[in-house]
């Protein structure tokens, strides 16, 4: 029996807790179809996870703020922030369920709609066309049951319950506005059909988990806008900086401490904290072996051994 995750009763479990479930004990980690995968299928990068700092030392501009004499310290932990890492898809997956999240909510304030999710699955006999022919004609579904636009998310990949197996059934997840109308016109005259699940109580936590199972292929997007949220039509602001000094708002840089005694490290979780600058210091990049994953996250991380030796010679 196929099974919709979907019909997991949600208020009995977490949907992180359902996927995080079949990644174990089934062909998760193997099943492929034409380049498609699921996400979190590959090994992690050395410094996946790490937990590090970074922070403004400008004591001096902080002299008239409500800390006076204290530095800003924040802590992190390192992301490549890639679908297939299988440490880093849960942060992938909240990067593009916020990102996705406010585009939704600027149209819902402007068109007074609310968000639906909508499935779009083409019958058997079109399984043999590929992933960009197929979106081409749920396109075109799409706008003849009245869909304005959204959000559309691949997924290649269905399970079965009964035999604890994904296998290959392609339809795509949408959440978007519109009427969503004529949806048995379309089954009797091409064979699609069409879902209309309804009004969102939550448009993130729709969004988090189709992305949670979502296909996955190298340069290919995951998700993808349409109709009138269209990147060429709708155009929003640019999310606030929050790389800033919350009392001074200079460029958080990396930071490491050398170790006074008595010193207590950060716990290792995400914090805010304004405390003495006794010990801390700039970690300067160009000393240290130079690692990017995205351009947002450039230089904000050392590996741990690079950060033992600078501790060492700092004490030496």
């Amino acid at each position: 029996m196929a099974l919709e995750l979907e019909s997991y009763p949600a208020s009995k479990r977490s949907n992180l807790e359902i996927f995080e479930e079949l990644h174990q004990g089934t062909n998760w980690y193997t099943i492929e179809h034409d380049g498609w995968h699921l996400p979190a299928t590959d090994e992690p990068k050395e410094d996946c996870g790490k937990w590090l700092f970074k922070g403004c030392l400008n004591v001096l501009a902080h002299k008239k703020s409500d800390y006076p004499g204290k530095i800003f310290l924040k802590t992190f932990q390192k992301s490549c922030y890639r679908a297939d890492c299988s440490k880093c898809y849960r942060k992938w997956i909240s990067r593009q369920s916020n990102k996705a999240t406010r585009r939704m909510e600027v149209y819902k304030k402007k068109s007074k709609e609310p968000a639906k999710h909508i499935v779009v699955s083409p019958p058997h006999w079109e399984y043999g066309k590929s992933k960009q022919e197929l979106a081409k004609e749920a396109y075109k579904i799409l706008k003849n049951v009245k869909g304005t636009g959204g959000a559309i998310i691949f997924h290649p990949f269905r399970y079965d319950k009964n035999l604890n197996h994904w296998y290959y059934s392609p339809h795509f997840h949408v959440v978007g506005f519109g009427w969503i109308e004529y949806t048995e016109e379309i089954y009797k005259e091409n064979g699609w059909v069409v879902k209309n699940l309804g009004v969102r109580e939550s448009v993130f936590s729709t969004f988090y988990y189709q992305l949670s199972h979502a296909g996955i292929k190298k340069g290919y997007h995951t998700l993808v806008w349409f109709g009138d949220l269209s990147y060429s039509k709708l155009k929003i602001e640019k999310e606030p900086d929050t790389n800033a000094c919350p009392l001074c708002r200079a460029k958080l840089r990396p930071l490491y401490h050398h170790g006074l005694f008595g010193y207590v490290p950060p716990p290792e979780t995400e914090v805010e904290l304004f405390v003495e600058p006794e010990g801390w210091h700039y970690l300067e990049p160009k000393s240290f072996e130079k690692i990017t994953s995205t351009k947002e996250d450039k230089f904000e991380f050392m590996l741990q051994r690079d950060l033992y030796y600078a501790n060492k010679g700092v004490t030496t």
